[in-house]
């Protein structure tokens, strides 16, 4: 009997050491929290300019650099700015950033019209302004050296961690050399303390997690809230044709009656063979996946009128849903304060800080120009 409660008390006591071990926050100088394309170009400056720190990177999701193809090399493209391109290069100065030799043109009436012409498109909705300007589309892996790019999926899988955050929280540094700047809690209870928070997330995001809002700065608040988001649903195609329209971008209404907007495509010829690329912006609150799956059926019967045999001609399909995809409204004077007042607090990707002269430019142009 005594032998027996002995041992019980013992495994109460191990049981409870245990949870105590797993609610311990373990410390890590750099944090990335994010799972697009900035937060592995963040990653990868950081293990150049931090090389003896440790850097996680936390993601909701597996990152590769397949998914970094499908997610930005596939897909109309993002960067529609002359100016925002010359100055990626003092940069980035392998890109490769091909050009659309082509106006944007708009459908009606059986065919295709330039925009400056006679002819009226139907109504742009917000958001579809943005494509009218000449694209250009981009190759991913001119953006890493050959060596980080032949390493890259194991340069991630070195500091990624799969995990769904619960709350975010600023602390009280007490240690001068482990910094515990902020707290993450996850939904599995573990904890990471890091000095350095870098989000390449939406801001609005992290405005949710945010545990102790009371004690940060209005700017913090107004920042994270006056940021504008758009949610998209990108298509691409592998064809087994050429359906001719390659080097610009198409307006295609998604109806001849109602104002439903747009369907916007770009036809591209690559070495992959014939893409076509879809992109669908979402201006529902929280869309159904039913509704996602319609609207797919309804832009490919719509491809189809204008361009016959097109459905029977798609070999292969990639899908991309993002509800963060396209991020605007960025007050690069809201930054530059709060990186004053809270210097261990770093935004990246599409909300980075911007040279004055480039605060206009948005998405893909500048995450690249960060």
């Amino acid at each position: 009997m005594l032998l027996s409660m002995s041992f019980g008390l013992l495994k109460h006591f191990k049981d409870h050491k245990n949870l105590h071990n797993q609610n311990e926050a373990t410390f890590t100088a750099n944090i990335i929290l994010g799972h697009d394309l900035g937060s592995i170009l963040k990653l990868i400056e950081l293990r150049k300019t931090h090389p003896h720190e440790s850097i996680k990177l936390i993601s909701s999701r597996l990152i590769n650099k397949q998914m970094l193809i499908e997610n930005y090399q596939f897909g109309v493209s993002q960067i529609r700015s002359e100016e925002a391109v010359a100055e990626i290069y003092k940069t980035h100065f392998n890109a490769k950033l091909i050009p659309q030799k082509h106006e944007a043109m708009f459908y009606k009436d059986g065919k295709f019209h330039a925009f400056s012409g006679r002819a009226k498109s139907m109504e742009l909705l917000e958001g579809e302004n943005f494509f009218l300007s000449r694209g250009y589309h981009i190759e991913i892996s001119s953006l890493f050296s050959e060596e980080e790019w032949s390493n890259l999926d194991d340069i991630i899988s070195a500091h990624i961690d799969i995990r769904i955050i619960e709350s975010i929280e600023k602390t009280q540094v007490q240690d001068l050399l482990e910094k515990e700047e902020w707290l993450l809690t996850f939904k599995d209870f573990k904890k990471i303390v890091c000095e350095n928070l870098h989000l390449s997330l939406s801001p609005k995001k992290f405005l949710g997690h945010l545990k102790n809002k009371d004690i940060l700065t209005p700017d913090v608040i107004d920042f994270c809230t006056s940021i504008k988001i758009q949610s998209a649903l990108s298509i691409t195609w592998l064809m087994k044709k050429d359906f001719g329209q390659d080097e610009k971008t198409l307006f295609i209404p998604q109806s001849m009656t109602h104002e439903w907007g747009h369907f916007i495509v770009e036809f591209e010829q690559t070495s992959k063979g014939h893409l076509c690329h879809g992109l669908f912006l979402i201006h529902e609150e929280e869309p159904q996946s039913e509704d996602l799956a319609t609207k797919i059926k309804l832009m490919k019967r719509v491809l189809e009128r204008v361009f016959p045999e097109f459905e029977n001609n798609i070999d292969k399909e990639y899908i991309r849903f993002d509800e963060d995809m396209f991020i605007s409204d960025v007050k690069d004077n809201l930054i530059e304060q709060i990186s004053f007042d809270y210097p261990t607090l770093k935004f990246a990707g599409q909300s980075s800080q911007m040279k004055p002269q480039f605060n206009q430019e948005k998405f893909l142009a500048r995450v690249l120009l960060s």
